[in-house]
């Protein structure tokens, strides 16, 4: 077999990274496409040719040119984007100079100064702000934000689940979410509440196994997907909230995310960190300990649950949650025979 060296450039890069985590891979060409245009604005030329002009140099030379050229890129973001943001967008930069010959140690590294994280007390999302939301939307995104409200999952592992992945045979529904969807690529299960399911099941009902329940096309990439649906909350946050002051960052004080704190926040409060954590994906204290199956995970949700309500007041005595609860139980039992019967009817019409 004859060995052919394969041309280090930038699409190359990209090949390589292709086994990574699709929304890593594009966060990769985003900060690439930052790059390139940074590039073009200071030295009046392509990353290209910056890169091949550090390559033509003697190692030293090289190495304390390209942090040059990194500490200006870092001072360039840190204008657009937060703190953090500039530090792992740096981290690709790094991994990509390495990849095309111009190796930085960790101590190279160090040399590069950035931007001091302001870390704000963060935007408590109420009941009356996310009913607010909830009245201001499409039927399909109410459906959406109410799963992500009461299951605690993120964006992009909601976008890409299919109906196949929701168990509807318990008490309550409930979610396998793959592990090649999670950023921690370990599999879970979390529930959506008995407030959510009617609206979930209405969705369910419409699709087939393998249709994907809220993503908009199923030749489009997850990526993609989560990428639409971050743009258009964040126009709807601004037309409801318009004078809502932004965190110093820049970024919006309500997001996507801010379904999630919320859910992580009430799941806290009502039965434990490590049950929070659990249903979340997060990596907590004593989760290596504290193992749920499906039975012990399902009665600390209902623990929660009144909790995650959005529309329907509880008071505050558990017998009146339980009251309340069970009048929503009959009511989605209703709900669900009607479902039923009209999927029959309309069978029966097209057989006829």
């Amino acid at each position: 077999m004859t060995f052919t060296a394969k041309l280090r450039n930038k699409e190359a890069y990209f090949e390589n990274c292709i086994v990574l985590d699709p929304r890593t891979l594009a966060n990769k060409k985003q900060v690439l496409k930052q790059f390139s245009k940074f590039c073009k604005e200071r030295y009046k030329e392509s990353d290209e040719e910056v890169l091949n002009d550090l390559m033509k140099q003697n190692q030293d030379e090289r190495i304390i040119n390209a942090i040059d050229v990194i500490q200006l890129f870092v001072n360039y973001l840190s204008k657009k984007v937060s703190a953090l943001t500039v530090k792992t967008y740096a981290g690709h930069v790094y991994g990509y100079f390495n990849y095309r010959g111009i190796k930085l140690t960790s101590l190279d590294r160090k040399i590069v100064r950035y931007p001091r994280e302001i870390k704000e007390e963060k935007f408590p999302l109420s009941k009356e702000d996310i009913k607010l939301i909830l009245d201001s939307c499409s039927y399909r995104r109410k459906t959406l934000y109410f799963v992500l409200l009461s299951s605690g999952m993120r964006i992009g592992e909601t976008i890409a689940l299919r109906k196949k992945d929701f168990d509807i045979s318990g008490k309550r529904i409930m979610i396998n979410i793959p592990a090649i969807f999670t950023k921690t690529r370990k599999s879970r299960r979390t529930f959506v509440s008995l407030e959510a399911g009617p609206y979930l099941m209405k969705r369910l009902n419409e699709i087939e196994d393998n249709d994907l329940v809220f993503g908009t096309n199923k030749k489009e990439s997850s990526v993609i997907s989560e990428v639409t649906e971050t743009k258009t909350f964040s126009k709807l946050i601004d037309k409801i909230f318009p004078n809502l002051e932004k965190y110093e960052s820049g970024t919006r004080r309500i997001t996507l995310h801010s379904f999630r704190s919320f859910f992580i926040t009430q799941a806290v409060r009502s039965v434990s960190d490590s049950f929070a954590h659990s249903l979340a994906g997060q990596e907590g204290y004593l989760k290596v300990y504290k193992r749920y199956d499906n039975e012990a995970m399902l009665e600390d949700y209902l623990k929660l649950e009144a909790n995650l309500f959005i529309f329907s007041n509880y008071g505050v005595s558990d017998q009146s949650k339980d009251k309340k609860i069970e009048e929503l139980e009959s009511k989605v039992d209703k709900l669900e025979i009607l479902f039923s019967t009209l999927k029959e009817e309309k069978s029966e019409n097209k057989s006829s």
